[in-house]
């Protein structure tokens, strides 16, 4: 009589490939958490951006705006006394300061009668740019000033006016003291995240 001894068939897993299994798994796991995390932080990332994209289109578009608008009267400053143009420009350290009156501004509804003319003045305070406007051509003394923050982070603002022939920082600039308005104008604004970003508006003509 013949005996036939086989080796027996083992069914399922054996404990070492249970722990490759889970070890895979786990390492499945810790990769597939991170590339979530990376994901959501350059999400993150990218609507930061955005966010300080569109603040800064806003800003430059208001400025435009404000320049594109601006009027041929000669304002006054709150002494009652006529200031040298119908836009004031000057480098404090190094930064500027600009001055001058716009037309177009906006009534609102269930407001009482108002000036169409907005005084207006751009600073850089404390890495802000700060736009100011008072409701009337020529505010005095106490006079409401609106303070509207338009950008932050900024590092530089510097505005420049073209004469014909150069650029200059102060407005009217010395070699022409009687100018009334500039042909252009150029502003150049820094952010840590964008550097160097620069504005260039067309001036209206002077009517005839």
């Amino acid at each position: 009589m013949t005996v036939h001894r086989g080796v027996k068939r083992q069914n399922g897993f054996t404990m070492v490939e249970l722990l490759i299994a889970v070890g895979i798994m786990a390492l499945l796991g810790t990769i597939g958490s991170l590339l979530l995390n990376s994901s959501l932080e350059n999400q993150a990332a990218i609507e930061t951006r955005q966010q300080a994209l569109e603040r800064v289109a806003l800003a430059l578009t208001i400025f435009r705006r404000d320049v594109e608008q601006i009027t041929q009267r000669i304002p006054r400053d709150s002494q009652g006394d006529a200031m040298a143009a119908n836009i004031v420009a000057e480098q404090v350290g190094e930064n500027s300061e600009l001055e001058f009156v716009h037309g177009g501004k906006r009534v609102l509804p269930g407001r009482g009668l108002a000036s169409t003319l907005e005084r207006v003045r751009y600073v850089r305070e404390e890495n802000e740019l700060i736009r100011y406007s008072a409701a009337v051509a020529d505010p005095a003394g106490n006079t409401t000033w609106q303070r509207q923050v338009l950008m932050k982070d900024v590092s530089e603002f510097i505005v420049e006016l073209y004469d014909g022939s150069r650029w200059s920082v102060f407005w009217p600039p010395s070699t022409q003291v009687n100018a009334t308005q500039p042909r252009s104008l150029r502003m150049t604004v820094s952010t840590s995240m964008w550097p160097d970003i620069q504005l260039n508006v067309l001036m209206p003509e002077l009517g005839r």
